[in-house]
């Protein structure tokens, strides 16, 4: 049976295909960079496949689709993409806007809508925490998985009576190369001390959520938002200074 992995090429998604490897026969790394997707596949071995596929592309489902029904039946698919841009609500662009829309609840959309699935498939979005919470300078990327998180909740609702299951994996702060790069060695390092574990998540502990969704022990759960982001997201009620 195949798993395909929409972002293999990133820290999350690159995770994500990695662990389910070990679950599924076949898995399809899906990325913009097909060289970030091919380093996933080659790392994961002669069961994995690369395909270069952006997701802001207007045939991005149909090219995904076609190329896993041609691997055979979807056990698992993860949609693990976003675009983030920070700035201040009045200096955001459309196009930024736009673009946060469609890479994330469109591509998903699309993305599931296209494939073929096998009995009691598992289909996967990566959340996020700004789903619920409004964070300053990112309206583009809490509007987009504001909207993810209803995306997720209709397709279990429509699609619950083909077997199809939908849920999310909502992370919290993970260390990625990303963020790594966005932030800086030192300024992470200071901020892992400030989190309620202690520390950053790492992509395997949002890997391993995702597995566990796509194993027969979750086979009763669909339409849910797995939190993994070491309590941080019921510390954030917290007022400053107190």
């Amino acid at each position: 049976m195949l798993a395909v992995v929409v972002g293999a090429g990133g820290g999350i998604g690159g995770a994500c295909a990695r662990q389910l490897a070990g679950q599924y026969a076949t898995v399809l790394c899906v990325d913009r960079d097909l060289g970030a997707a091919e380093r996933t596949a080659t790392a994961i071995g002669t069961n994995a496949l690369a395909l270069a596929a952006d997701a802001g592309d207007a045939g991005f489902g149909r090219l995904v689709g076609a190329r896993a029904a041609e691997l055979g039946p979807v056990g698992c698919a993860v949609y693990a993409v976003a675009y983030e841009e920070h700035t201040p609500a009045v200096e955001l662009t459309r196009e930024s806007l736009m673009l946060s829309l469609t890479v994330g609840p469109v591509g998903a959309f699309e993305f599931f809508r296209g494939l073929t699935p096998a009995e009691g498939a598992s289909y996967v979005a990566i959340g996020s925490l700004h789903e619920k919470q409004p964070f300053a300078n990112c309206l583009g990327y809490n509007a987009a998985h504001g909207a993810l998180g209803q995306v997720v909740r209709t397709l279990a609702h429509e699609w619950a009576d083909r077997g199809i299951r939908v849920n999310a994996v909502v992370p919290g702060w993970i260390m990625t190369p990303g963020e790594e790069e966005l932030y800086g060695a030192e300024e992470l390092a200071t901020a892992g001390r400030l989190l309620p574990l202690g520390r950053h998540g790492r992509p395997e502990e949002i890997a391993a959520a995702v597995g566990f969704l796509a194993s027969e022990a979750a086979g009763y759960i669909s339409g849910s938002f797995l939190t993994v982001d070491g309590a941080l997201s019921t510390s954030l009620a917290r007022l400053r200074g107190v």
